[in-house]
């Protein structure tokens, strides 16, 4: 059993991913503190189980690429969440928090 596709090529590809992942997913930069996370999956006619794994997904994989870029703060907000059909698309943002914003004694903005 493969994924389906809608070309030839196979979802990996799609996504710029080298091994096969569940659920699939796509990082997008959108400036040195913001990338946006796509994450797709089989759609929830074939099991409610999809959605969940997506939702317990993100957060590790925003974790990955937050430390692959060497942020140590960060905060995922969900943006969209739609179901096409056929497959589920979650869509994240990630946001780098400044650590001075973090600290319960230090005021936003003063370093």
């Amino acid at each position: 059993m493969g994924c389906a596709t809608h070309t030839a090529r196979s979802y990996n590809q799609d996504f710029g991913q080298s091994l096969p992942t569940d659920p699939k997913y796509f990082i997008e930069n959108e400036d040195d503190n913001h990338f946006k996370l796509t994450l797709h999956q089989g759609s929830t006619e074939q099991g409610p189980q999809r959605v969940i794994d997506m939702k317990n997904a993100a957060p590790v994989i925003a974790d990955t690429e937050a430390k692959r870029r060497g942020w140590q703060n960060w905060q995922l907000d969900y943006i969209q969440e739609r179901n096409q059909g056929w497959m589920h698309v979650l869509i994240a943002e990630v946001t780098r928090k400044n650590p001075a914003e973090m600290s319960p004694d230090r005021p936003a903005g003063n370093p």
